[in-house]
């Protein structure tokens, strides 16, 4: 007798974007080659995912690895409900901040400053959140969970003193785009001041240093320093032992695929 296909629901993130727009169909379409049928559900972002694969609503989800530890200290037993099945690509912390304005550098994110770091389901608001417990400093930071390029702008008016937002390195953003542009008047700052040591429950790194190349006016590369966080792949732990040996499997060997390199 052949074994039933469980159905299978991947929750992702808003559409559009990378978690909805590649890894979701793409880990989908390897799944149903086991004979699963799987659902791509759109969400608010990663700690909507970790809640959504937690409580069962769905079997797997995407998450960045800081938001995943934030949301793991505030859900002890939830986040007993939740393993990781595998690792996607990097996603990386940018801050912009005024030219010539108040923040010079991420020493400058202290008492008196004001950053919008996106709302509260996402995972940038994650990132600072989680952040914040690593640096005292950040923790006296007037925070606003604002996003999108009306909180961009206001970091020109003064409104805000800083702005920060999660991308890959690797990929054009919105946000990167507008503020390389000839005459923007704002800049990034290097984010690369704090300890990048604490691990996941897996062993891996929550953080690593990385360089993001980006490309500034047509004449020249600023090389900026930014903390990325990788891209995990969670599942209900009770989701049944095919379907989770099955997505490890497809995490192991098609990698790529998922990503969509290939």
């Amino acid at each position: 007798l052949s074994v039933q296909a469980a159905d299978v629901t991947i929750t992702t993130g808003a559409q559009g974007l990378t978690h909805n727009g590649v890894y979701g169909p793409n880990l989908a379409a390897a799944l149903s080659e086991f004979g699963n049928k799987v659902a791509v559900v759109t969400s608010k972002g990663s700690i909507d995912n970790l809640d959504k694969v937690a409580s069962g609503q769905a079997q797997f989800g995407f998450t960045q690895a800081d938001a995943y530890m934030f949301w793991r200290s505030k859900n002890a037993n939830a986040a007993q409900n939740v393993d990781i099945s595998g690792e996607l690509g990097q996603e990386c912390v940018f801050v912009a901040v005024k030219d010539g304005g108040k923040i010079e550098d991420a020493g400058d994110l202290k008492e008196g400053a004001k950053i919008a770091v996106g709302d509260p389901t996402s995972g940038s608001y994650a990132s600072w959140s989680y952040l914040q417990t690593l640096i005292s400093d950040y923790a006296k930071v007037q925070t606003f969970n604002k996003g999108g390029d009306r909180s961009l702008a206001k970091v020109l008016t003064g409104e805000y003193d800083a702005f920060l937002w999660v991308a890959a390195k690797d990929k054009p953003n919105k946000f990167l785009t507008a503020v390389i542009q000839k005459d923007s008047g704002l800049k990034l700052i290097k984010m690369s001041t704090w300890s990048v040591n604490n691990k996941l429950p897996n062993g891996e790194q929550v953080y690593t240093k990385e360089t993001a190349v980006t490309q500034k006016h047509t004449f020249s590369d600023d090389d900026i320093d930014v903390p990325c966080t990788k891209t995990l792949v969670v599942g209900n732990v009770n989701a049944g032992d095919d379907v989770l040996d099955s997505v490890a499997g497809i995490m192991l060997k098609n990698r790529a695929r998922i990503i969509g390199d290939k």
